[in-house]
């Protein structure tokens, strides 16, 4: 019964999404060539707290583009996982607190990377601290040879939750800033310091506020 009522909340999320998406004003600012119809898959690098407009621009510019997102197992994920569903994307299903789990969704990540599917991670989840970027976001590019784009996500005016990453739901009616940073391509051999350069220039790329 639980689970019924988990899967229920993540559709009327997902209804929340859409209604919301439909009333925002979206200014883009595309440095990537995110548009562009050839490239492939991505993988997309957003904060936590951001992720809820997410899956509304996936499938506003990107829906011919199949998504992936990784969530993890615990009933929050479960309610992400199904959201996002309703939008298109399937669910890898994995926790950097339990390293096997964690690992098997990695590889079933790369396996939708390299199937030119776009992927979404929020590198500072599932539990923080909010705005640390996790590793394990490196790891997947050098894994698959993907390139990651960075998404910021400005909001002009939102609600901010008293959660460990403070999420933030933009009210209606407001504008959003989304701006796709150049990609990034993380070599495949990296030793400890150029590795902890790379994930300190992708942290910093994604901001703080």
């Amino acid at each position: 019964m639980a689970k019924i009522r988990i899967q229920g909340l993540g559709k009327l999320v997902a209804l929340l999404i859409r209604c919301v998406g439909a009333t925002l004003r979206f200014e883009v600012e595309d440095r990537a060539d995110a548009f562009d119809r050839a490239r492939p898959g991505w993988i997309w690098a957003f904060w936590h707290n951001r992720m809820f407009v997410i899956p509304y621009i996936h499938d506003r510019w990107f829906a011919h583009i199949p998504g992936a997102i990784l969530s993890s197992p615990s009933g929050d994920g479960q309610i992400i996982a199904d959201a996002c569903g309703e939008f298109g994307f399937e669910a890898a299903r994995g926790s950097s607190s339990k390293p096997q789990k964690g690992l098997g969704a990695l590889i079933m990540l790369a396996e939708k990377v390299k199937e030119g599917r776009d992927v979404g991670i929020t590198p500072d989840g599932p539990r923080g601290p909010c705005y640390r970027l996790q590793p394990g976001i490196l790891k997947l590019a050098q894994l698959t040879g993907g390139v990651i784009v960075p998404v910021r996500v400005e909001y002009c005016r939102a609600l901010r939750f008293k959660t460990w990453d403070r999420f933030m739901l933009p009210l209606p009616f407001s504008r959003v800033k989304v701006v796709f940073e150049p990609v990034v391509t993380i070599p495949r051999r990296l030793d400890e310091a150029d590795f902890e350069k790379q994930r300190l220039g992708l942290q910093e790329v994604l901001g703080a506020d």
